[in-house]
């Protein structure tokens, strides 16, 4: 006698396959999912041993002024970001900047204001400092004389400050130190700058006198013979 087995139930043997097929999957899936937790471990430890300082480093702050004047900047920067057209907080907050020894930022800050106040001789004032602060001659004499020029209409632009006497005057003189370091590369000839420099500061400049050639020893004089 042949037993035959009776025909699986269409759904009981659906639901095999489905079983099947999940419990592939899942082994497939297994040895990568651990793969990938050993690949985000090692990026973590990776990251710490690279991004964390070493104990001997020191740690500065990126803007070298006082706390107050560092709390003064973040209150001037929140205000430009609601207020970007504030042409005296970007004078303010460019000033510190230059007092922190970071010309970039003072350049970007008067670059943002410029583009509300493009006749605000202040902000060509502030941007030929920075040039010059980064030994930049000639975009700095650029700066400075079209500062001078704008503080000498009358009356001045549209959305530009007043300029009275003793700013023209110390404009004059900016202009004009400015543009005699113009073409020079002050970062490989500082001497030659430093020279340029004090000409226009120092009306009565003296030039340093050149060494002169050290003259011929005269011939020893030769003593009479004896009679």
């Amino acid at each position: 006698m042949v037993f035959v087995p009776a025909p699986r139930c269409p759904t009981a043997l659906a639901r095999s396959v489905l079983d099947a097929n999940l419990t592939a999957r899942y082994k497939s899936l297994a040895p990568m999912g651990v793969t990938r937790i050993l690949d985000l471990i090692v990026l973590l430890l990776l990251a710490t041993v690279i991004l964390m300082p070493r104990p001997d480093a020191t740690v500065k702050p990126a803007l070298a002024v006082d706390p107050e004047l560092r709390a003064r900047v973040a209150e001037l920067q929140s205000g430009l970001i609601g207020r970007p057209d504030d042409a005296d907080a970007a004078v303010e907050l460019a000033n510190i900047y230059l007092d922190g020894h970071r010309p970039d930022w003072a350049l970007a800050t008067v670059g943002a204001a410029q583009r509300f106040h493009p006749g605000d001789y202040r902000l060509y004032h502030l941007r030929a400092i920075a040039f010059a602060d980064r030994f930049e001659g000639e975009p700095a004499s650029e700066a400075a004389a079209r500062a001078l020029s704008l503080c000498q209409q009358t009356p001045p632009p549209p959305g530009g400050a007043v300029c009275g006497p003793a700013a023209e005057s110390r404009l004059a003189l900016l202009a004009s130190t400015l543009a005699a370091v113009a073409k020079v590369d002050m970062k490989k000839q500082p001497y030659l700058a430093k020279d340029r420099i004090f000409e226009q500061l120092h009306p009565t400049f003296i030039p340093k006198p050149r060494k002169k050639p050290a003259a011929p020893a005269a011939p020893a004089a030769k003593r009479p013979s004896a009679p």
